[in-house]
């Protein structure tokens, strides 16, 4: 009886002296649970500034000139730039955006055809959207336009690039590609004089609807978007180019990623965000011979990233 009552005795010391064992084992183990987790996030960091790391791209990087060449002197230092260029090899595609002359010289075709020979010089395709001054600013804009489509129209098949390049069938001066998950969009975007009310705002209805259809097509395969065009919109009598601007911002806003418009004609560098749909960065080049390199990087939540001082 003695032997049972102290089985019983020890029984229960033995429980109560278990209860906190348990809970420090228990705590114990949360602990280092917890540490495990630690130790994971801190051997893999993730970068604030990642888009979206499950389907990282490689980032693209490209070319832009524009407002050139105006001069002699700038035709001579387009062709150092091209050569600088060639050498540097750091681009996948060059853009012009536009004015191969200035406004005051007549629009001769022999200016097209000698810009379409220097432009001809990059090794990297090359692509062209229209300026003013070769086109709205002749005193005949159709024999202008008829001259620029001669020499310019579909340029970048000048040479070989992968990606497949569209065309809009209404404008098919305005085109389109897709590449590592970035939309790149060139349209016939000009500023100055509005000569023909009737053309002028069925040409910003025909790029709107463009930017529009390519944005809807691939807003779920891309992480980006790119627009290249000359005018500037935004300061220079923004109420011509209302039809563009609101069919522009209504197609940002519903793509949601980040866009940027890449502009020339202001002849100043110009970085901001100019309307309310923050996901669109305006850039304004320097033009001239001036170059700016720009990447696409959509792994990252600031995908654009510039540098003027590439070719110094």
């Amino acid at each position: 009886m003695y032997e049972k009552h102290h089985l019983m005795l020890c029984s229960n010391r033995l429980l109560k002296f278990r209860a906190p064992v348990i809970k420090i084992l228990m705590a114990t183990l949360t602990v280092l649970l917890l540490m495990g987790g630690c130790v994971k996030d801190n051997s893999e960091p993730k970068d604030p500034e990642v888009n979206n790391p499950v389907t990282q791209t490689e980032p693209v990087t490209f070319t832009v000139i524009g407002d050139v060449p105006y001069s002699d002197e700038q035709r001579s230092g387009l062709l150092q730039l091209i050569n600088k260029h060639n050498a540097s090899d750091v681009s996948e595609f060059v853009v012009h955006v536009g004015d191969i002359k200035p406004g005051i010289v007549p629009c001769e075709e022999p200016i097209y055809k000698d810009v379409d020979s220097i432009l001809r010089l990059f090794k990297a395709p090359t692509f062209i959207v229209l300026g003013d001054n070769e086109y709205n600013d002749c005193k005949n804009p159709e024999q202008g336009l008829e001259y620029w489509k001669k020499y310019f129209l579909k340029f970048n098949e000048n040479w070989t690039f992968k990606p497949t390049v569209s065309y809009q069938t209404e404008r098919n001066e305005n085109f389109s590609w897709v590449m590592d998950k970035v939309l790149f969009v060139g349209i016939n975007l000009v500023g100055s004089n509005v000569h023909n009310p009737t053309e002028w705002q069925t040409r910003l209805e025909d790029n709107a609807n463009w930017v529009r259809k390519q944005m809807e097509e691939q807003k779920d395969k891309v992480n980006s978007a790119v627009v290249f065009a000359h005018a500037n919109i935004v300061e220079i009598g923004p109420d011509k180019f209302q039809v563009f601007t609101e069919g522009f911002r209504s197609a940002s806003k519903s793509f949601i990623k980040p866009v940027l418009f890449v502009q020339g004609d202001g002849h100043f560098w110009i970085q901001d965000h100019p309307w309310p749909e923050k996901n669109i960065t305006r850039l304004q080049i320097d033009g001239g011979i001036k170059a700016v390199k720009i990447t696409v990087d959509t792994n990252l939540k600031t995908p654009f990233l510039f540098d003027r001082q590439f070719l110094d």
